[in-house]
């Protein structure tokens, strides 16, 4: 089950929340104080994260990384936004610093328990497997590196969120993940227990 308030997945039986704290149904209390158990099983509407919320959240992500790349290119000898140059060592040595940089970066936060990178958590996005259970660090660099196919596709694979049902891109479909909204997720809406009838 998930957690009405923040979204988060609890395991059968448990309380409360372990990221919010709120009550969850079926944690040893019943409906209400003495009363009887639910009769249903609470069913959060997940909040996707939009296109544009997620664009917003990937420029300030960028910021982030541009001042420790810049000043690595800085100490090479480099133009602090020069692109690869294919005959420099240096050019070289500064962009692959910049991947692992962004590897180590979004991979390690979206695996740690904020479940988001800087950017994604200031835009209240979290990166949940499709389940909504955290990521583990080798999905979130299988997710981070999948990129690439967004980027060979010409920008197509990001735009697929446009399209798809849980607004997911390339990268999120090839990693079975989802980014959703952390705080403001949806109401609860109540849906028959299983075996029960409409």
């Amino acid at each position: 089950m998930f957690c009405a308030r923040c979204g988060t997945r609890a395991a059968a039986g448990e309380g409360a929340c372990s990221l919010c704290g709120a009550p969850l149904p079926g944690g040893g209390l019943g409906g209400a104080a003495g009363g009887p158990p639910f009769p249903a099983a609470v069913v959060p509407v997940v909040g996707y994260g939009g296109f544009w919320r997620r664009f917003a959240a990937l420029v300030l992500d960028s910021f982030v990384l541009f001042f420790p790349n810049a000043t690595l290119r800085v100490l090479l000898g480099l133009d602090p936004v020069s692109f690869l140059d294919l005959l420099a060592p240096s050019a070289w040595a500064a962009s692959l610093f910049e991947m692992l940089l962004g590897w180590i970066y979004g991979a390690g936060l979206i695996a740690s328990p904020a479940a988001g990178t800087l950017g994604q958590r200031v835009l209240d996005l979290r990166v949940t497997e499709l389940h909504g259970g955290r990521v583990g660090f080798l999905r979130a660099s299988w997710r981070y590196w999948a990129q690439i196919l967004s980027v060979l596709s010409l920008g197509v694979g990001y735009l697929m969120q446009l399209a798809t049902p849980r607004r997911q891109t390339l990268h999120d479909l090839v990693s079975a993940t989802l980014v959703v909204r952390a705080r403001h997720a949806r109401r609860a809406e109540f849906a028959p227990a299983a075996g029960g009838t409409a």
